[in-house]
């Protein structure tokens, strides 16, 4: 009996390994039947001027309902290859958790950094698969300056103002950061513009406070405006015409309210090539609004 006992202890040990080793497979093998279907390497990387390069990768599955296929779930990817090159120089990018990010995990360089007018080559291999994108960072357009103003009962908009170049198509993006609520800048609502949309040289517009995809509490009614004692950063970044492209599709998704979790990005025009997304650069300026400190108009030096 007690052999008889040892031999099933260690069948279990065998099986229990070989079930962990299925469950921490790098490349997960899923059966689904009969069901024919590709995943989806979906990426969101971008670099700006003086920083870093960041990506963010996840796996697109489908499911599958009375014959139609839905968006699931985006899978993060933690094992790929990411490699980056400016045509001089080529590094592999490290992959590390971060949970300000909704995948929770972010593929950053550490050698290269972006500069204006170059192009960056994006390169991920993961499971068999290799998906490419190339972008570059424009020449930067400065914010001249903002203004903050009351627009409700304890609530603030923030409006800035910016020189265009009247001789060219330029494209825009936006992103807000509240220094007591979040640690990375978020896309500002509505934020994505062309300059084909104005005619005078001088752009004004308001600045809406980011919009958090997937982590926003739910009792937390999502308001486009400040508080009183708020210190917001605010960016102006130019970029490529397929990056804008991407953001404003993206930006009708959260509009149509199609899919607040999770907006399908696979839809979206991408510059990914194999895959779905977008790889942008962004050439940037900041500013730090302080809300209290300036409810008044603050030119740039």
């Amino acid at each position: 009996m007690a052999k008889r006992n040892c031999f099933l202890d260690i069948f279990g040990i065998k099986c229990f390994c070989l079930i962990a080793l299925l469950l921490c497979s790098c490349t997960p093998k899923l059966d689904f039947g009969d069901i024919d279907f590709e995943p989806q390497i979906v990426v969101e990387g971008w670099i700006e001027n003086n920083s870093r390069a960041n990506v963010l990768l996840t796996q697109w599955l489908p499911l599958y309902s009375e014959g139609k296929d839905v968006p699931a779930m985006d899978i993060p990817i933690k094992w790929a290859k990411v490699t980056l090159s400016d045509g001089e120089r080529e590094e592999v990018l490290v992959g590390r958790v971060d949970r300000d990010y909704l995948s929770a995990f972010v593929y950053t360089s550490s050698v290269i950094k972006g500069e204006y007018g170059k192009r960056y080559y994006l390169k991920v291999e993961y499971s068999g698969k290799t998906v490419t994108a190339e972008t570059y960072i424009p020449e930067p357009v400065e914010i001249d300056n903002f203004m903050v103003g009351k627009c409700e009962d304890d609530l603030y908009n923030i409006s800035v103002t910016f020189r265009d170049n009247p001789e060219r198509d330029d494209y825009y993006k936006f992103f807000s950061k509240v220094l007591s609520d979040n640690k990375r800048y978020l896309p500002s609502f509505m934020g994505t513009i062309s300059d084909k949309g104005y005619k005078n040289s001088v752009i004004d517009i308001e600045v809406n406070r980011g919009f958090k995809i997937g982590k926003t509490d739910n009792d937390v009614k999502y308001t486009p405006y400040y508080e009183l004692d708020d210190t917001v950063m605010i960016k102006l970044t130019r970029l490529p015409e397929d990056a804008y492209l991407f953001w404003s599709d993206y930006e009708n998704e959260i509009m149509n309210g199609k899919n607040p979790l999770f907006p399908s990005t696979t839809n979206l025009k991408s510059n990914i090539n194999g895959g779905k997304g977008i790889w942008a650069g962004y050439a940037k300026d900041e500013r730090m609004v302080i809300i209290k400190k300036h409810v008044r108009n603050f030119k740039n030096e």
